[in-house]
């Protein structure tokens, strides 16, 4: 069990009610939220400092965030144009993204954490360094003790591509190359598979290992080691990509800065850089350099974003063809967090049901007499509709349809629910593994609305499915034409629920406010 750091609990309750509180509208400040947040700010900053007798509060103040976040809005104008934007604006890069990163921002990347044990001690590392013996290999929170078993996981959930971290991999080497050969001869190039490391243990036996194992890409954490250029220039002659993925610390900007032509005149395919975050096991360190948090699901360090930024745009003037990507914790949460839930998504929804941009399960369930939901299921059996893609639930005055088949409903009488649900799937016997019949399956309802008619499904519709704004489904014309006056309370009580379900559909688009 975790020991119990009430500072880092206090920074993580601070950051949400933050986050409810800036969501707020501004008129309506004077909430539980806005007095609570003030509360956890003071005691949080009192609990820092006495944990970590240099730092400062990482919270800015109102004022603070304001100008700050202005300043970010000067770098990404002076950015637009120049780069491209990808995952709703959330991942901002120069050139090409890496097929991993490409893997990873669909959804079908599966990181495999193959070891926990590293023999370096980087201040950002928010991995367990009093680990004393090697875990095995885990994703996904499930653990493999062999590579088989790996491989049932990537079937089952649909992956394409596999990153192999740690800990540091190549601390466990035999493993490692195990794993590769095992997936590579099982699934073939349908796979893409790359690796991290920090580079001490490159050499040039091991990379020709990796090779013939059919090692797609390596990735080196070049801060880990001072930004010696050295293991990646041998690993030029053995792997067909060779990436630099690094997090952008302020305090090297400078020295990144100048590596950029380096990187580029050795060949380095790609370079990431990633947005640093607090996390358990290193808040303290980074209370230590005074770095500022920002208020997203995790606290994110602001002046890790703009050095990035600022690292994209002098490559941009100097017109560098060395591909950047920036990677947002932003992204990291929305997107690497929709993929977590579309890969059980997958697992568990029914034909009728369909998953959203947001990777939760979504079930349309229409409710109307016994006789009219009947009469709907013979008109679909007498179409031949395939069986899969609705269901007659026990209650006989229900059934549930794919949205596609919604001009089937007759909505003289009909009422329709809109649920979403998140997946879950987990092991009945670990000893049994990935059998079908071993995948014990959960379904957490996290939103219903109901009560909605053909004007809101029209509306729904518009919003998520066809992706138009709100202000031209909810506009007055729009609401004249399917014959509903704006001026209807219980429309607008409808209006208010098909908006509160944007969470369940869609992902925030761009960068979030510094706050």
């Amino acid at each position: 069990m975790k020991e119990l750091d009430l500072a880092w609990y206090m920074i993580r309750l601070h950051t949400r009610l933050r986050r409810f509180d800036h969501k707020r509208n501004s008129q309506d400040k004077i909430n539980i939220f806005h007095h609570a947040r003030r509360v956890t700010s003071k005691l949080s900053s009192v609990l820092i400092r006495f944990s970590v007798a240099e730092a400062k509060t990482p919270w800015f103040t109102d004022d603070e965030a304001k100008a700050i976040h202005q300043e970010r809005e000067k770098l990404l104008e002076k950015l637009s144009g120049r780069t491209n934007l990808s995952a709703n604006g959330t991942k901002l890069h120069l050139g090409k993204l890496s097929r991993g990163c490409t893997i990873c921002m669909d959804g079908y990347w599966g990181c495999n954490y193959i070891n926990g044990r590293c023999h370096r001690n980087c201040f950002y590392c928010m991995r367990d360094h009093s680990m004393q013996t090697e875990p095995n290999s885990k994703s996904d929170g499930f653990d493999f003790g062999t590579s088989e078993e790996h491989i049932e996981f990537l079937k089952t959930f649909q992956i394409r591509g596999v990153g192999f971290s740690g800990g540091e991999p190549l601390l466990v080497l035999d493993r490692l190359l195990e794993h590769i050969v095992a997936i590579r001869k099982e699934l073939g190039s349908t796979i893409y598979l790359w690796m991290y490391t920090n580079g001490d243990l490159v050499n040039r036996e091991t990379l020709s290992a990796l090779r013939d194992a059919g090692l797609n890409e390596i990735r080196f954490d070049l801060s880990a080691r001072g930004y010696d250029l050295s293991p990646l220039v041998l690993a030029k002659e053995y792997i067909p990509t060779v990436a630099v993925e690094i997090p952008a610390i302020p305090e090297d900007f400078l020295l990144v800065k100048k590596l950029l032509v380096d990187m580029q005149a050795v060949g380095v395919n790609h370079l990431n850089l990633h947005q640093l975050m607090a996390g358990q096991r290193n808040w303290k360190a980074l209370c230590r350099r005074h770095y500022h948090f920002s208020f997203q699901s995790t606290p994110a360090v602001h002046e890790s974003e703009l050095c990035a930024l600022r690292l994209i745009l002098y490559a941009c003037e100097q017109k560098l063809n060395l591909p950047i990507n920036y990677c947002s914790v932003a992204y990291k949460f929305r997107f690497q967090g929709r993929a977590f839930r579309m890969r059980r998504a997958l697992v568990l929804r029914e034909g009728f049901q369909e998953i959203t941009e947001a990777g939760y399960i979504r079930s349309l369930c229409i409710s109307d007499s016994a006789d009219k939901i009947e009469a709907l299921a013979r008109r679909l059996k007498g179409d031949h509709v395939e069986p899969i893609l609705w269901k007659e639930e026990c209650d006989h005055g229900e059934i549930s349809l794919h949205s596609n088949l919604m001009s089937y409903v007759d909505w003289s009488s009909a009422t329709l629910a809109i649920k979403y649900y998140q997946a879950g799937v987990a092991l009945k016997n670990k000893s049994a593994r990935f059998e079908p019949g071993n995948l014990k399956r959960d379904r957490r309802t996290v939103k219903t609305v109901t009560g909605l008619g053909c004007s809101a499904f029209d509306c729904w519709h518009r919003l998520y499915v066809q992706k138009e704004a709100a202000t031209d489904v909810f506009s007055p014309t729009h609401l004249k034409h399917l014959g509903v006056s704006e001026e209807k309370n219980r429309f607008k009580n409808i209006i208010g629920q098909l908006l509160s379900v944007a969470t369940y559909e869609q992902l925030e688009a761009g960068l979030p406010d510094v706050t």
